[in-house]
């Protein structure tokens, strides 16, 4: 077995005892054989809001065992757009591997992300209010204390908070993947987030009652990575699952910068 595969297969705690043999997601049903099975993978990607979009990119096996040909359904202001690729089956293990993995925790997630946010666009791109009821508290101060919940465990604790934050208004992403199998049931994961990576994954169709909490789910970054290798770069799904940091998670970051001036100066002011 190539040493990619056997390092794979040991981060998700796997025992390699069959060459590309997928491992058990507890709660997941019956596990596909190998990746042999894989006949086909489909990624429906709808979004509305500021913007729109609809995208299809089906995944067939082709060329014997060692590649699919994707192809790719986009709609356009011109009607729909179609284009193919080859992609390795390589990738296509990679989303197998991740979902037979145990379902990631959210406080995991948090510890993966946390490590990609890029601290200077974060700096740029923060909406930043001077606090004119105290002294000190100029956009400058605040930004400087930016810095402090930017890294560490104080950037750790703004990821989790924004990630049980309710939905917001005008930003509307769904995702749903399909994984077909010769001689296996397929498997279907759903995600209606708006939160960075759109975590967390429904291990199943997205509930009818809309609740994001209902059903079994996964905080996997592995899935959004390999969901996103899998999907054209120029795709509106692949640039939704790259984004490292968005204005929702700025705007808590300056807000809790701005809360630590007003208390420190703040205090400091009002001390005899």
């Amino acid at each position: 077995m190539p040493v990619f595969f056997r390092a794979a297969l040991r981060l998700l705690g796997c025992v390699p005892a069959v060459l590309l043999v997928a491992c058990t997601m507890p709660g997941s049903g019956t596990p596909p054989a190998s990746m042999d099975n894989v006949r086909a993978v489909e990624i429906q990607y709808q979004y509305s809001g500021w913007s729109r979009a609809d995208e299809v990119h089906r995944l067939q096996r082709s060329g014997g065992q060692r590649a699919f040909t994707r192809t790719s359904m986009v709609e356009t202001a011109d009607g729909v757009e179609t284009a193919q690729a080859t992609v390795p089956a390589q990738r296509v293990g990679e989303l197998v591997w991740a979902l037979s993995a145990p379902p990631w925790p959210r406080e995991r997630a948090v510890q993966v992300v946390a490590r990609r946010v890029p601290p200077a666009w974060m700096m740029e791109h923060a909406p930043i209010v001077a606090r004119a009821d105290v002294a000190g508290c100029s956009e400058e101060e605040i930004r400087n204390r930016m810095f402090a919940h930017l890294s560490g465990a104080a950037l750790r604790t703004q990821l989790d908070a924004y990630y049980q934050k309710a939905l917001w208004t005008d930003d509307y992403p769904v995702m749903r993947v399909v994984i077909s199998f010769r001689n296996a049931p397929d498997q279907v994961i759903s995600s209606s987030s708006q939160m960075l990576l759109m975590l967390p994954w429904t291990l199943g169709d997205l509930p009818a009652s809309g609740r994001r909490d209902a059903g079994p789910r996964s905080w996997s970054v592995p899935v959004s990575d390999a969901l996103r290798r899998l999907l054209p770069p120029t795709s509106q799904a692949a640039k939704r699952l790259a984004k490292d940091a968005d204005m929702s998670l700025a705007l808590r970051v300056s807000d809790a910068a701005g809360q630590d001036c007003v208390r420190e100066l703040g205090g400091a002011r009002a001390a005899p």
